[in-house]
């Protein structure tokens, strides 16, 4: 190919000669910026970040035994908090009531018995200062309104365990009405506040 007829074309496609020279120099641009500022930013902070992380870790480890022991008594009252006393077992049942009423939940039935243990008695262990109830309840509703039912029951004010869960539908394919049978366990406190 001979140079004037690349200086010819050259000068036919002025604009076009343009235009290719701006975007090269926008990509060679573009290309120098991330290669000399934001690749080394990046790694700056990817290391930065790394290290807090560890540091993270290794302070979860080195808590002192007197915060740690502190933090302990905390969350024990909280949780003995949560936990009604003997005495409120009637307030627990009619919330139980209330939460099935707030969901728009008929509730069929309540059973409830102490707990057993093995080499007693009764359901108190003289070195535990909880007793267990184990309950059935029988509610019936629109799925939706059992499921927020059941998640009702997590935030509610007593310590409870959910040990089994079943439904039953209605016999009529149209009909939304589920049965829902739950079995619990629930904790009072046995000394008094």
């Amino acid at each position: 190919m001979n140079f004037s007829i690349l200086k010819q074309i050259m000068i036919m496609r002025k604009k076009s000669l343009y235009a290719l020279v701006f975007l090269f120099g926008i990509a060679l641009s573009s290309q120098l910026f991330i290669n000399l500022y934001q690749n080394p930013r990046v790694e700056k902070l990817q290391a930065e970040w790394m290290k807090l992380r560890e540091q993270e870790g290794r302070g979860a480890l080195l808590i002192d035994r007197e915060t740690l022991y502190r933090n302990g008594i905390v969350d024990l009252n909280k949780f003995n908090e949560r936990v009604y006393p003997k005495n409120q077992f009637a307030r627990y049942i009619g919330e139980l009531y209330e939460l099935g009423a707030k969901n728009s939940l008929e509730i069929a039935s309540i059973t409830y018995k102490p707990l057993l243990k093995k080499d007693e008695k009764a359901a108190l262990n003289k070195d535990d200062k909880f007793l267990s109830y184990a309950l059935s309840l029988t509610v019936s509703g629109k799925y939706p309104q059992l499921k927020k039912f059941i998640y009702d029951l997590g935030s509610n004010g007593n310590i409870q365990v959910i040990n089994a869960i079943s439904m039953v539908a209605a016999n009529s394919p149209t009909a939304t009405v589920v049965q829902l049978q739950l079995q619990m366990t629930s904790y009072f406190n046995v000394e008094a506040r």
